[in-house]
C-alpha cells in the first residue's frame, strides 16, 4: 500500500505504532526501546497522585509518526535528558539505504530553515510535503521572506519530501 494513504495511530507510551490498513489495525513499526520503556506500574496513578512505581532512569515516549515513500519520521521525548525533562527529538529512518538516525536534524544551507532540536514537523493531505512552524520574527528580512515582518503571525514553511 503507498504510504501517503496510511493513516498511523500511537497510543500513548507504546513502541509500536499501527497503521490502518482498510478495516484493519496493524503494526507499523516495532522500536526498541529496551529499559527506556515506560512499564504499566510507572503509569498507574495510586490514590495519593503520583505513580505505582518510580522511575529509575529516563524513559522514551513516541508521539508522532509519519511516512513517505523514501523516509520514516518518528518524533519522541525521553522523560529526562541532561537535566531537561521531556526532551523533544526526531529520528529519521531512510528506507533506501536501511539507515536508522536515532537522532536527526535536517539541516540548511540557511539556518532559518533547519529543522533542528526536534522541532515537530507536520504532514497534510498535501502529497510531498511536510510542514513546520516558525517564528514570523525568526524569518524576517531573510531571503525569501522579505515580506514578512517580525509581528506578523507564526509562519508555516512547507517542505517538499519524497
Amino acid at each position: 500500500m503507498d504510504t501517503k494513504k496510511r493513516l498511523h495511530i500511537i497510543r500513548n507510551y507504546d513502541t509500536a505504532p499501527y497503521h490502518m490498513d482498510g478495516n484493519r489495525i496493524e503494526p507499523a513499526w516495532l522500536f526498541r526501546t529496551g529499559k527506556m520503556k515506560w512499564r504499566y506500574d510507572e503509569l498507574t496513578i495510586v490514590a495519593d497522585f503520583t505513580p505505582k512505581v518510580r522511575l529509575d532512569g529516563p524513559r522514551i515516549q513516541i508521539f508522532d509518526l509519519f511516512e513517505t515513500n523514501a523516509y520514516c519520521f518518528v518524533f519522541y521525548t525521553i522523560s529526562e535528558y541532561k537535566g531537561e525533562k521531556m526532551k523533544p527529538f526526531m529520528a529519521l529512518y531512510d528506507k533506501k539505504q536501511n539507515l536508522f538516525y536515532p537522532h536527526a536534524n535536517l539541516v540548511s544551507s540557511y539556518a532559518y530553515l533547519s529543522v533542528e532540536k526536534g522541532r515537530r514537523l507536520m504532514k497534510t493531505s498535501v502529497p510531498g510535503s511536510l510542514y513546520a512552524i516558525k517564528e514570523a520574527v525568526d524569518l524576517a528580512g531573510k531571503d525569501g521572506f522579505e515580506m514578512i515582518k517580525e509581528d506578523d503571525n507564526p509562519v508555516l514553511l512547507r517542505y517538499a519530501c519524497e
